[in-house]
C-alpha cells in the first residue's frame, strides 16, 4: 500500500511543478532519488506521465490524467440533469430509482434514490455488473449500434449471475430488438434471483448512450402488469434526460 500511496503523491507533485525533474521532485518530497526515479518511470510506462527531450530529463503529465478528469466532470453533468427526474421517478412509483454509467462491458451504479418500501433493493454507488444482467445495461446495448453492440456480447464468454441470466448471444440480440421497439427493458430474477428492474438508456448530444435510468425493486412486487406501466414511465423520464443533455430526435 505505501508503493501505491508514494506513487500517487509523486503523480500530484508532477501535475503541480510540472515539467519537472528528479533531482528537484525528491528534494521537494523528502524521497531517495531512486524512489523518485523508480516512481516516475512506472507512472511514464502507465501513461500517466511523460518524459520530455530536455538533459536533464524532466517530466509532465499526459492526457490521460485529463481524460479522467474530464470523464468525471461528465458524470455530474449527467448526475445533475437526471436528478429531478429521479425524484419524480420514485416519488410517482415509491420505487428505488438508479441512474448508471457504462464502462467497457459494464454497467457502474452513479446516483441513487431510496424507494419508500420497508423491502426494498439495497444497493451501493460505484458497484458495477455485466451490461448483460441488468436492464440499464439492456437498454444502453439496445441503444447502441447493433454492430457496437454484437461486439461487446461477443468479446468474452457472457458470465451468469443467475439461473435466469440469459448468455446466449443471439436470445439476447432478439431480446434487444423488443427493447428498442419498446423503449425500455425489463429484467427479473437476471442479476439477483429476487429482484426486478425496468431501465431505460439516456442518449448525449451523438444520440449514443451515456447513462440509463432505471427502477429496481423485489421481484414479487413487479408482476407482469406493470411492466409497461413503470417501463414506459421510465422511458419518458430517460428521454426528459436526453433532451437536457442536448440529444434531439432526429
Amino acid at each position: 500500500m505505501r508503493s501505491v500511496s508514494v506513487a500517487l503523491a509523486v503523480l500530484e507533485a508532477v501535475a503541480e511543478q510540472q515539467p519537472v525533474g528528479v533531482s528537484e521532485l525528491s528534494r521537494a518530497m523528502q524521497l531517495p532519488k531512486s524512489t523518485t526515479q523508480r516512481m516516475l518511470l512506472t507512472l511514464g510506462q502507465l501513461g500517466w506521465i511523460r518524459a520530455g527531450a530536455e538533459e536533464p530529463t524532466r517530466w509532465s503529465l499526459t492526457s490521460k490524467a485529463l481524460s479522467i478528469g474530464s470523464r468525471h466532470r461528465g458524470d455530474e453533468e449527467i448526475r445533475r440533469v437526471a436528478l429531478p427526474a429521479m425524484h419524480t421517478l420514485s416519488a410517482a412509483t415509491g420505487e428505488t430509482v438508479h441512474l448508471s454509467v457504462p464502462e467497457e462491458r459494464r454497467v457502474v451504479l452513479i446516483e441513487k434514490i431510496e424507494g419508500v418500501h420497508p423491502v426494498r433493493t439495497h444497493t451501493t454507488i460505484g458497484n458495477g455488473a455485466p451490461l448483460h444482467t441488468t436492464a440499464s445495461g439492456k437498454a444502453i446495448l439496445a441503444a447502441m449500434p447493433e454492430a457496437q453492440a454484437r461486439a461487446l456480447l461477443v468479446a468474452v464468454p457472457l458470465e451468469a449471475l443467475t439461473e435466469h441470466t440469459q448468455t446466449d448471444v443471439a436470445a439476447l440480440q432478439e431480446e434487444l430488438v423488443r427493447v428498442r421497439r419498446d423503449g425500455y427493458a425489463v429484467t427479473v430474477g437476471t442479476r439477483h434471483p429476487e429482484i426486478a428492474a425496468v431501465g431505460a438508456a439516456v442518449l448525449g448530444t451523438s444520440g449514443l448512450p451515456v447513462a440509463s435510468l432505471s427502477l429496481s425493486l423485489p421481484a414479487h412486487r413487479f408482476p407482469q402488469p406493470l411492466w409497461s406501466e413503470f417501463g414506459e414511465q421510465v422511458a419518458r423520464a430517460a428521454t426528459e434526460c436526453s433532451r437536457q443533455l442536448g440529444w434531439r430526435p432526429a
